[in-house]
C-alpha cells in the first residue's frame, strides 16, 4: 500500500486545515486536484498538509503536481520501487523540499541524466555513482547564508555544504533513492556547522559527503567531527515519521535525531521546578554550546507536566538555559558524568559588573573505522574522481572569468571594472547579465546598473534574470531625484531585502493600493506595517520561521511569518518610493523620513527603536578581537539573550564603541583551545537612555601547563621551480606556521579562507608561513591562489608523503588523521602546537600560539 490508512487520515485532517488557511489562493494552489487520480491526489494532499506557509505563498499547485507525478513515475521504473511505501516514500522521495532553498522543478532533467548511469545497478552502487555525478556538477566553496536551489548550484559549479547537500538529496530522490540532508546545527569542538547526505539503501540508512564521492558509503572526512557532535539531525517536513528518534515535533514538521549513527550518545533529563519544589510545565529548555562567540541552542524543548525535557546527546558539556515568562536561569551539565539535572526556575542574577567564566569540554570522539578497499576499487575511484573534476572544470571554463570578463567589459568605460566583476559573479548565469548590460532600452542607465548590482550579494548574480533586474531598475528610477544617491541606491534601488530569492515584485505590489492609500503611506510610512499586520495573518509554526516568502505571494495568500511580513514591509516601501531596509544587526525594519532612518521593532510595547546610548568595549589584554569569533554582544529580550549582528569595527587604542538602545546586555568573550575545549567569560551590563558605559573585557585564561614540544622530522619537498629542499632550510628561528594541505577539500578550504579573512593579522604579525600541497596541479587551486594574493609572503611547496607525517598525529594525540595538518614552531624543528582535519578557526588559532617577537 502506497499510503497507510493511519497516514492517510493524518494527511486528510491536516489538508483541510491548510486549505482553509490558504483559501485566498484556492484556485492557484488547489485547483489541480481536479486533474488527479487517487494516488496523485493523496500525494499532493500530503505535500499541502505539511507545506511551509512560505511555499503556499511562493508557488502554484501545478509545480507541486509535477513533483508528485515524477515521483510516482520513477517508483514504477526503478527495480526497488516496491520498497518505496509509507513515510519512506512520502518523506524522502516524494518530498520536494530539502532545506531552506527556493523551489524549482529539476527532477525530470536529473532523472534523464542519472538513470542511464545507474540502470541495472544495486541501490548502493547507484548511490556511489550519483555522488560522482554531483561532484561533476559542484564542489565546495564558501558562500553567503542564502541556500540556492539545485539548478543554481549547478550553474555556479560550487556551493557551501548546505547547498551541496541540497543538490545531493535532490539527485538521489530524482531516481527514487530515499535521501535526506543530515546536519549539525553547530559543532561543540569548533565554530561553524556542517551538512551532508544520508541515503536509504536496501533497508538501512548510510551517509556520504555531498558532492564529495568516496569509494564506499559511510565514509567521509567529517567522521571524527561527527563523532564529537552533541546533535546531528535531519528535518522532515511532515509528521509521518516512523522508527526514528525524534528530538521535537510540531503539527507540520519533525526533527529526527541521528547522532547515534555517528557518536556515542546518552539521554539526559532536565527537570525544572519552581522555588517550592513543584514541577514547571511549559518552561523552555535550551541546550547550548559555544560557537561563533555566542551561546547557541542546538535545540529548544518545552517541559512536560512533570517539569521534564529529555534530550539525546553526546558525551560532552552543555549549558542548559531555562526560561519562562521572562524569568530565566541556567546551569551546566557534564554528560560524561550525569544523565539528570534539576534546575530551580528563579531569575538568575544579571547584576551589572558581574563576570562569570564557563568552560565547556566537547566529546573526545573516536577515530573512524576506515572502510578497507582493494587496489582495483581504489584506482577506479581515483579515475572516476578525476573524470568528474575534469568535467566540472571544463564547464567552469565556459564562464566569463578573469581576462575573459575584462575583455568583454572593456567597451563599458568608465564602469568596465564593475561590469567585469559582476559578469564573473554570474558564473553560469553570465548570459543574463550580459543581456542586462547590453539592453537597448536601458542603455543610458549603465551607472545605475552597476550600482544596483553592487548592492546585491555575489550569489544573486547567478540566479537572477535580466528581466527581473530590468524591472527593479526601471521602476526605481522614477524616485532617483527625491533622495541623496546613497539613500536612493541602498533604500530603493536595491533588489535584495533579506535572504529571499530576488523577484520582480514591484509591479505586482502596485496593484494592491489605490492613489489615496499610496499618499497616506508616504505621509506616514509607519502605517504600512500596520496595514501589513492587519492584512496578513501571522503564521506561528516555529520550525518554518527561517524560510522566506516572496512579497507578492504573501499579499495574495494573506498568511506569513513575522520575517516574511518584514520583507513585505520593505518591499512595499521601496515600491512606493520610500527608502527602507532590514537592519543586519537585529533584523528590525527601518524606513527613511525627514532626513533620518526610523527603526521599528516588532513585538515590543514601544515599537520605535531609539539608539541614543553607547556601549564601549575596552580590551584588557592583547587580543586582536573579531566579532563572532572572540566576542559577541547579546541583548536581553523576553528571557533570552539575542545576539546582535555587529561588525568588528576599528578597535582604536584597544576600544570599540557601539550605538545601542537602552536595556540589559551580555557580552561573551571566547578562548578556544586546539583540543576544542572552550573557555568563555560572560559580562553583564545594563545601559540607560543617553548613557555611555565602558566595559573592560578579556579572554578567559587557558592552562598551558600541558603544552607539548615535539621534535619535527626532516621533510623533503620541492619549491615551485622544481628544486628539492628540506623543511629545516626554509624555517626561521621562531614564529613558523607549517601546514600540509589537501587542496580543494572542504577542511583545507576553511583554513585558507580563514587566513584570507585574517589578512590584517597575518600582515601585522608576519609569521613565516609554509604551505605544502601534495601535487603540482594543486598549485592552481583557486582558494590557494587567493591566499597567495592576500598574503604574498607565504611560501608554497609541493610534494609530501602522508605516511611521513603520521608521527605528528600520534605525538600530538590527534585522532583525525586528515588534512590540513598544521603546526606551530617557535623553536627550530620543535612543534609546540598541532591541529588537523575539520576545525573551523584554525586560521587565527595558529597565530595565537606564536610567541611574541
Amino acid at each position: 500500500m502506497l499510503v497507510s490508512n493511519e497516514h492517510r487520515q493524518i494527511i486528510e485532517e491536516r489538508f483541510v486545515a491548510v486549505r482553509e488557511a490558504a483559501k485566498h489562493r484556492e484556485e492557484e494552489l488547489f485547483g489541480v486536484l481536479t486533474e488527479c487520480n487517487e494516488d496523485e491526489a493523496i500525494c499532493l494532499k500530503y505535500l499541502y498538509a505539511f507545506m511551509p506557509e512560505q511555499d503556499l505563498a511562493n508557488h502554484d499547485g501545478a509545480l507541486f503536481l509535477k513533483f508528485v507525478r515524477q515521483a510516482l513515475k520513477v517508483r514504477q521504473i526503478v527495480p526497488w520501487g516496491d520498497k518505496l511505501t509509507g513515510g519512506l516514500f512520502l518523506n524522502y522521495v516524494l518530498q520536494y523540499r530539502m532545506s531552506n532553498e527556493y523551489i524549482e522543478f529539476y527532477k525530470d532533467d536529473f532523472f534523464e541524466e542519472l538513470y542511464p548511469r545507474i540502470e541495472g545497478k544495486s541501490m548502493q552502487e547507484a548511490a556511489l555513482i550519483i555522488n560522482y555525478w554531483c561532484f561533476e556538477k559542484a564542489t565546495y566553496q564558501t558562500t553567503d547564508s542564502r541556500t540556492t536551489d539545485p539548478l543554481t548550484t549547478i550553474r555556479n559549479a560550487y556551493g557551501r555544504c548546505g547547498e551541496e547537500s541540497v543538490l545531493g538529496v535532490a539527485a538521489f530522490r530524482s531516481v527514487g533513492i530515499p535521501a535526506r540532508q543530515a546536519y549539525t546545527p553547530r559543532w561543540a569542538h569548533c565554530d561553524d556547522n556542517h551538512a551532508w547526505v544520508e541515503v536509504w539503501t536496501d533497508g538501512e540508512w548510510h551517509f556520504l559527503g555531498a558532492c564529495e564521492p568516496e569509494a564506499t558509503l559511510d565514509s567521509g572526512w567529517f567522521q571524527l567531527s561527527a563523532s564529537r557532535g552533541m546533535l546531528i539531525g535531519s528535518k522532515v517536513f511532515a509528521t509521518t515519521v516512523e522508527n526514528e528518534l525524534i528530538t521535537r515535533q510540531t503539527d507540520s514538521a519533525t526533527e529526527v535525531n541521528t547522532l547515534d549513527r555517528y557518536a556515542a550518545t546518552k539521554e539526559i533529563t532536565i527537570t525544572v521546578n519552581d522555588p517550592t519544589g513543584n514541577p514547571v510545565e511549559g518552561a523552555k529548555v535550551r541546550f547550548e554550546v559555544v560557537n561563533y562567540g555566542e551561546l547557541f541552542p542546538l535545540t529548544e524543548l518545552e517541559t512536560n507536566a512533570l517539569g521534564q525535557a529529555k534530550f539525546t546527546t553526546g558525551f560532552g558539556d552543555l549549558l542548559i538555559y531555562v526560561h519562562k515568562e521572562g524569568i530565566a536561569t541556567y546551569d551546566q551539565i557534564d554528560v560524561r558524568l550525569e544523565d539528570h539535572l534539576t534546575i530551580v526556575l528563579t531569575d538568575k542574577e544579571r547584576t551589572p559588573g558581574l563576570v562569570e567564566t564557563i568552560t565547556l569540554v566537547p566529546p573526545k570522539g573516536a577515530s573512524p573505522d576506515e572502510n578497507a578497499i582493494d587496489e582495483e576499487t581504489k584506482k577506479r575511484h581515483e579515475a572516476c574522481h578525476q573524470e568528474a573534476q575534469s568535467i566540472r572544470n571544463a564547464f567552469a571554463g565556459t564562464f566569463f572569468l578573469g581576462d575573459k570578463a575584462r575583455e568583454w567589459a572593456k567597451d563599458f568605460a568608465p564602469f568596465e571594472e564593475g561590469v567585469a566583476k559582476h559578469l564573473e559573479s554570474a558564473r553560469g548565469n553570465y548570459e543574463e547579465i550580459q543581456v542586462f548590460f547590453t539592453d537597448e532600452a536601458t542603455k543610458d542607465l549603465l551607472a545605475y546598473k552597476v550600482k544596483m548590482l553592487d548592492t546585491m550579494n555575489t550569489k544573486d548574480l547567478s540566479d537572477t534574470s535580466c528581466e527581473t533586474l530590468k524591472a527593479h531598475l526601471q521602476h526605481a528610477m522614477q524616485f532617483k531625484d527625491n533622495f541623496e544617491e546613497a539613500v536612493f541606491i541602498k533604500g530603493i534601488l536595491a533588489p535584495r531585502i533579506a535572504t529571499e530569492k530576488i523577484t520582480p515584485y514591484r509591479q505586482g505590489l502596485e496593484v494592491f493600493f489605490d492613489v489615496a492609500q499610496v499618499a497616506s503611506f508616504k505621509q506616514n510610512p509607519r502605517s504600512i506595517y500596520d496595514f501589513v499586520d492587519a492584512h496578513i495573518a501571522t503564521a506561528t509554526s516555529a520550525q518554518n520561521g527561517y524560510l522566506c516568502a516572496l512579497p507578492v505571494g504573501v499579499m495574495k495568500v494573506r498568511l506569513g511569518h513575522v520575517a516574511s511580513k518584514k520583507i513585505l514591509f520593505v518591499a512595499i516601501c521601496r515600491t512606493l518610493g520610500i527608502p527602507a531596509r532590514l537592519n543586519k544587526e537585529n533584523g528590525n525594519m527601518s524606513y527613511f523620513q525627514d532626513g533620518t532612518w526610523v527603526e521599528i521593532e516588532v513585538g515590543v510595547q514601544q515599537e520605535e527603536v531609539v539608539k541614543n546610548s553607547t556601549l564601549t568595549l575596552k580590551a584588557e589584554d592583547e587580543t586582536v578581537h573579531e566579532y563572532m569569533k572572540t566576542y559577541t554582544v547579546g541583548r536581553y529580550v523576553n528571557g533570552v539573550y539575542r545576539t546582535l549582528w555587529l561588525e568588528t569595527g576599528d578597535w582604536a587604542e584597544g576600544k570599540m564603541s557601539y550605538l545601542v538602545e537602552a536595556g540589559e546586555y551580555r557580552v561573551i568573550t571566547v578562548n578556544r583551545e586546539a583540543s576544542g575545549t572552550v573557555h568563555a567569560n560572560l559580562y553583564y551590563v545594563a545601559i540607560k537612555e543617553n548613557e555611555t558605559v565602558e566595559l573592560g573585557v578579556k579572554l578567559a585564561e587557558v592552562n598551558s601547563a600541558h603544552q607539548k614540544e615535539i621534535v619535527v622530522k626532516e621533510t623533503n619537498f620541492m619549491n615551485t621551480n622544481g628544486d628539492v629542499c628540506e623543511l629545516s632550510e626554509v624555517i626561521e628561528d621562531t614564529r613558523n606556521i607549517v601546514a600540509f594541505l589537501d587542496a580543494g577539500a572542504e577542511p583545507t578550504e576553511h583554513l585558507l579562507n580563514e587566513m584570507i579573512e585574517a589578512k590584517e593579522q597575518y600582515l601585522e604579525q608576519k609569521p613565516n608561513v609554509i604551505l605544502v600541497v601534495e601535487e603540482a596541479e594543486d598549485l592552481e587551486n583557486p582558494t590557494l591562489q587567493k591566499t597567495l594574493q592576500a598574503l604574498p609572503f607565504v611560501q608554497v611547496y609541493v610534494g609530501y608523503k602522508k605516511e611521513d607525517l603520521v608521527y605528528l598525529y600520534e605525538d600530538f594525540d590527534i585522532l583525525d588523521k586528515k588534512f590540513p595538518l598544521a603546526f606551530v614552531m617557535n623553536k627550530p624543528m620543535i612543534a609546540s602546537m598541532a591541529i588537523a582535519g575539520y576545525n573551523v578557526g584554525i586560521g587565527t588559532m595558529l597565530l595565537k600560539y606564536l610567541e611574541s617577537k
